[in-house]
This record gives C-alpha cells, structure tokens and sequence, in this order.
C-alpha cells in the first residue's frame, strides 16, 4: 500500500519522520521558502498530538503555563501530516518508508527528525512509579502524581532535574533531588556556584543529596518504594523521576545502515555521508562530530536544510558558546561562555543571600558568567556577553554597578532599561528576536504576547524571555498607546517626529539610533 504524496507529481517529494519542534520549524521554513508545486511534503508523527513546545513541559508542571498553550501552528495544506504514525523501516534503494500499518511512503528526500527519548539510569524493571518528563502524556501524568505530602525522587540534578523539583514542590510534594556528582548542573557550574544552588533548593524545602550513586529500585505490590544506593542504603520514595539527559534515536537509520556515532552522523549539508538522499536535524542528529541536545542548533539546521531544499541555500551563522537560563520556581541561575582561565575572573558569593555572580573578563570582553540569584545582571552581562561590549577597565565594576548595555532584557527588568535597550539587543535567544522585531509587531497591531509570537517567534523556545517581552509590550503601550487612546497632546505617528521615534524604536533620545 502506497502512502498519497500532495502536490505536483514533478514535485520533488520531502518525508518527514518526526513531528517535535525541530521538524515544525523546517516544515514551517520550507513552505514559506519553496516556489508553490515545487515540493511534496509528508510529515510522519508517532506522537497522536499536534506539534507542541517540549520544553515547556517543566512551566506546566510549575503552574506557570497551561498545557493547551503550548502548541504550535500546524503545517497548512498542501504539507500532508499523519500524526500518530510510527515508521517502521527505510529502504534506501527504493527510497520509501514504511509505517506500522504498512502504508509506504515515497521520497526524493528523507528528513530523520527523530529527536531523543529519556536517558533511565535504572535496571528495567515492571514496577510503576518511575516516570520520565519528555511528551505532554508523561507532563499530564506528573501533575496528576505530585499532590501534597507524597514522596518524589528527582533522579538527576541537571537543568531539567531542577525546574521539575522545583515545579513539583510547588505543587505541595515532598521532592529530593538525587544527583550522582558533587555539584548539580555540573555542565555548566563550578563547585562554588553549585553550593550555592543547593543552599537555594534545600532553602525552599527540597533535599539534595549530591555524589550518591543509585543502583536499583525497590518495589513493594508492584510498585516503587524506594532506591537502592551503591552504599547500600534505601532512599524511601512514591515516584521517581528520570531526569538523566536523552539519548539520540538512531534505531532507523542504524536499521538501513547508515553512519551513526552518538547520533546520526552528518555534514555540513545535514546529509548522511552514505546516502546524499538522507539528512537528519534536531537531537537525532550529529552534525560534523557535534551533537549538542540543544533547541537552537536544531533549529539552525532546520532553517539551513530547508533552504537547501527550496534552492536557496545559506551558511550556518556562527554564534557564541550558548547562553543557559533555569526556569525554576524561586530561582534564577543563567550561566553563559565557557570560562577558561585565559582571563580574569571576579567573584561575588553571598550564600545567605542565595546569590553568586562569576565573571570571566578576557581581551576587555565578557568571555564566561555565571549568575545565580542576580537576575538583572544576568541579563546586563548576557547582552555584554552576546554583543561583544567592552567592559570597565576594573573588571569588579561588573559585579556593582549596571553595565553600559542597559539591555535589562531579564526578569526584574525597568522600564527605563527597556527605553534604553538598543533596537538589536536579542530578547528572544532561541529564535534570535531583537527588540526591533518585537516593537516593530506591536506598531502593527500586536497587543499581547501570542499574537508577538505568532509573528516573530519570540517565546516560542525556552520561554525564558517571556517576562521580557511583556515588559516591553507594557512599555511600547506607554509610549505608543492604539490611535483610539492616545493622548489628545501626543504626536500622531504619522508626523516626522514620530517616525524617527519609531525608527529609533522608542530609545531615549539621548541614546539616538540603535
């Protein structure tokens, strides 16, 4: 049985095996991109949902956003998409797929978005009660399991670990986070810094309990009661929960022979370097011999292959070492760079106030930070970082005084950082929306911060930036009120003046133009 292909039998025929994120976004850039009838788009979904933001799942379980707001636009016709769909094999030589019910799929190219699945550092076992965070079935699943006064075992102290302790105690559970190294988020904190994380969750309730090696689960009448440690001991618990990094989904392409390492090995071009007919994007694929598990790169690729395929190829756009934000409950920890001692580092540590600043300074330049507890610096020294900024010539500056971005683009920012951000400041990481963009949606009409993300974007990622954006939507209907509401005295928008303000995107006019 042979799957129907929309549009023009000439039309060069794109499968797409994967739905998540990164799939989206190409199938978005392609049909923007391709000349109408140019290409025939299948989408293969094994989820039964429409596409959505995974990595907003921890938000839903901190009661910061709702499950239903986290889909995403869905791919207008003629893309062709069957949720729900497992592929089950490749054949490379009559280029087609096949899913679980047989229905074969022809193409000319093959995208592998495959994405991950969660890494179970336990022997399998058949009891229940051990629970990963990856889909919106396993996010429903937990908020319905954290209730008040129940035991949760947070197995894995990194990123994620932490944003789902801190949504589940919110939720009223007894939660302890179980990490086997000394010091959570160990990719990107250093001894200090992470003592003073942990002073921060074990201050609003959670155990920590760091270098402890879990080795097996305890059950009792089927179903989990405890963790067995190396050291003998048993940790009592009601659930766990996995949170021990993913590994890439590889089991198709390694099936039809093609090269995989930790992921799907590709070039630059995010082709298989066995089969030019094959690319691979997102979490599944190791570009180069880089795979990174993050949103962004993923995304890049997907932007790349997609105008690739439209005939409008571009080169990858280089970027910083990335900028990293916890979203957690009562904490704010962003980290940024790689620090390599090549320069000098100033250090502000305050452990009863739950606060660390790191800063590495090399060449006049922000070269690594990290901020735990100081949310309007990390946001100062996340632009110093991303904008290449010189910095004062004494670099303990940093740690006092606002730096001269006056970006404020972090949680707590004021409205006069928002008047002096600078029109290309990025707000949006993820998807790399500037202030410019976002002021620029609301002159046409945007009011709140869906309709700003239906049009640029902004939010749709990690979520972090958010509050920003809000902030700067509160400030643009201060400055720029709708026609039916401004001021009786406030310059039409279509003067002169007020264009140039628009021009200089609402900056102080001391600032001139960004």
């Amino acid at each position: 049985m042979s799957g129907d292909m929309s549009g023009d039998s000439n039309a060069h025929r794109v499968v797409v095996v994967g739905h998540g994120m990164v799939a989206a976004r190409f199938v978005e850039e392609l049909q923007t991109l391709a000349a109408p009838g140019a290409v025939a788009v299948t989408v293969l979904g094994a989820e039964p949902h429409l596409p959505y933001n995974r990595l907003l799942l921890s938000e839903v379980i901190a009661g910061r956003a709702n499950i239903n707001a986290l889909t995403l636009p869905a791919a207008s016709e003629p893309v062709v998409v069957r949720a729900d769909t497992t592929v089950v094999s490749i054949d490379r030589a009559a280029k087609a797929v096949t899913d679980a019910d047989g229905v074969v799929h022809d193409y000319d190219t093959l995208v592998l978005a495959t994405g991950a699945e969660p890494r179970v550092p336990l022997p399998t076992s058949d009891l229940r009660g051990v629970r990963t965070l990856r889909t919106i079935d396993d996010c429903r699943d937990l908020v319905a399991a954290a209730r008040p006064g129940r035991r949760i075992t947070v197995l894995g102290g990194g990123l994620l670990g932490i944003e789902l302790a801190c949504g589940l105690a919110h939720r009223g559970a007894d939660v302890t986070v179980v990490h086997r190294t000394p010091t959570l988020m160990d990719r990107q904190l250093d001894a200090a810094s992470a003592r003073v994380l942990a002073d921060s969750l074990r201050a609003q309730g959670i155990g920590v309990l760091l270098d402890v090696e879990v080795i097996d689960v305890v059950g009792h009448d089927g179903a989990v009661c405890g963790l067995r440690t190396a050291a003998g001991a048993v940790l009592p618990t009601d659930l766990v929960v996995a949170s021990a990094g993913v590994v890439p989904r590889t089991e198709l392409a390694c099936a039809a022979g093609l090269p995989v390492e930790h992921g799907i090995v590709v070039g630059a071009g995010l082709r298989s370097p066995e089969d030019p007919a094959v690319a691979a994007i997102g979490d599944c694929a190791q570009e180069e011999g880089r795979w990174t598990g993050l949103l962004a790169p993923g995304w890049e690729q997907a932007r790349r292959l997609a105008h690739e395929l439209a005939g409008r190829p571009v080169r990858a756009s280089g970027s910083a070492d990335g900028v990293v934000t916890l979203k957690a409950r009562g904490l704010s920890v962003v980290t940024m760079g790689t620090a390599g001692g090549a320069g000098r580092t100033v250090t502000l540590s305050d452990a009863g106030a739950g606060r660390h600043v790191s800063v590495e300074v090399a060449a006049d330049r922000v070269v690594a930070a990290t901020c735990i507890g100081a949310p309007d610096l990390a946001a100062d020294l996340t632009a110093a970082f991303e904008r290449r900024t010189p910095t004062p010539k004494d670099p303990t500056h940093l740690l006092f005084a606002e730096l001269p971005t006056g970006t404020g683009a972090g949680q707590g920012a004021d409205r006069t950082n928002l008047a002096t951000m600078p029109g290309n400041a990025t707000v949006c990481r993820c998807n790399g929306v500037t202030k410019r963009e976002i002021v620029g949606a609301h002159a046409a009409g945007d009011r709140d911060v869906e309709a700003v993300a239906a049009r640029t974007r902004a939010t749709t990622g990690c979520g972090g930036c958010a509050s920003a954006v809000e902030g700067l939507l509160a400030w643009m209907e201060e400055v720029d009120p709708p026609s039916d509401t401004r001021p009786a005295n406030a310059t039409p928008l279509s003067t002169p003046v007020a264009a140039d303000a628009h021009a200089t995107l609402g900056a102080h006019p001391s600032q001139g133009s960004p």
